[in-house]
């Protein structure tokens, strides 16, 4: 890249390409910087369930991420396509029922009355009990009472994300390896970028989508920017036919047959494990434990993987999506947690319409940074 780019990135995950792609899409010059490589972290090794309802493995209707993930939702099926025709990438997209069990009365009635009060939803919500349940999904355990059925679409976590940088990198974005160490202010327009070894860079518009390192950007501007990452195992199962019709997710934890032939157990949710990316012999005994209970049929599959990623988790469990108050210019993407892969489609699309139009179609204000200073709301 032989001219000043008009966006710097920095970050090469889902929220990184994503941003790019719709920058690169609207014909703005974009450079991403990366301190290691496309993917390489939770964005990688995501199981990518993309499940408008019940978002992120917990049932909320009332929430403000609710109307958002359906509407990221369907920004994903208008994507399928056209990634596949842009980038020449398949990000292995499928479609398939999710069961979320009832083995207590409490959880029936929990989930019978979730289903009651949004019987008109789309993708459709229906509770289903005894053979209408097991002619679903056959492995499912016997011994539950009943389960509330929603339906998801789901991809492949790295190629999706290779798949949007690739179809950026075809309108003109870069990829540049490179560890940012701070920002400044420039005395007229544009933002420097200072990198741990290499130039200094500048830009009109910078932004951060670091994931769960998201936190050391706080130094760069002064602000609270409280992220933290939460690591989440999984196993990788191959699963001896028949394979899983459906999705099965309970407790957190949940069962999804992928594109590639696996099925992905998981997962943890380690708010302590810091910036620790090793797995655990007690990671994979909850797993283990969790998939036996959902679908006790599966004691038969071989575990071949076991793999985790951080998450990146906000103090209110909201994500991070808008200006950087105190610094024209800067734009932050981050605390997504374990809707990531869901979110980032009209997440990373909201950014970008900012930047090139100066408001977003869909309002990212429940999204704010600003709600963690003392200052005024600044998003639009």
């Amino acid at each position: 890249m032989s001219q000043q780019p008009d966006v710097i990135v920095v970050g090469a995950g889902v929220m990184g390409c994503g941003t790019a792609y719709w920058l690169s899409k609207a014909g703005l010059n974009v450079l991403v910087l990366e301190q290691e490589a496309i993917a390489c972290g939770a964005s990688g090794v995501a199981a990518a369930m993309l499940e408008a309802v019940g978002h992120g493995a917990h049932l909320t209707g009332d929430d403000p991420l609710s109307a958002f993930a359906g509407a990221s939702f369907a920004v994903h099926q208008t994507l399928r396509q056209q990634l596949l025709d842009e980038s020449g990438v398949d990000i292995g997209y499928r479609e398939n029922p999710v069961i979320h069990p009832a083995f207590t009365l409490a959880e029936a009635e929990t989930l019978q009355a979730y289903a009651r009060t949004h019987c008109d939803a789309t993708p459709p919500v229906t509770w289903l009990e005894g053979q209408a349940l097991w002619e679903v999904e056959p492995r499912l355990n016997r011994a539950m009472l009943g389960a509330l059925m929603t339906h998801q679409a789901q991809v492949l976590a790295y190629r999706f994300v290779l798949a949007l940088a690739r179809a950026a990198e075809r309108r003109g974005m870069t990829i540049r390896h490179g560890a940012v160490i701070g920002l400044e202010r420039q005395v007229g327009p544009g933002i420097s970028v200072h990198l741990r070894t290499g130039p200094t860079l500048t830009a009109p518009t910078v932004v951060l989508a670091m994931g769960p390192w998201s936190a050391h950007t706080a130094a760069w501007v002064g602000l609270r920017i409280p992220v933290y990452p939460v690591r989440g195992q999984l196993l990788e199962l191959r699963v001896p036919d028949p394979q899983l019709r459906a999705t099965i997710s309970y407790g957190g934890m949940y069962l999804v047959a992928k594109a590639d032939g696996l099925t992905l157990a998981g997962t943890t949710e380690e708010h302590d494990s810091g910036f620790v990316t090793q797995p655990t012999a007690a990671g994979r005994q909850a797993i283990l434990d969790a998939a036996l209970h959902m679908a006790p049929g599966l004691d038969d599959a071989q575990v071949v993987g076991h793999i985790c990623g951080l998450r990146p988790c906000s103090e209110d469990r909201l994500p991070l999506m808008g200006p950087v108050p105190g610094w024209p210019g800067v734009y932050i993407l981050a605390g997504h947690f374990r809707s990531g892969m869901l979110l980032s489609a009209l997440s990373t699309r909201c950014i970008a319409e900012l930047i090139v139009e100066g408001t977003s179609a869909v309002s990212l204000a429940a999204f704010d940074p600003a709600r963690f200073t003392t200052g005024v709301s600044v998003s639009g």
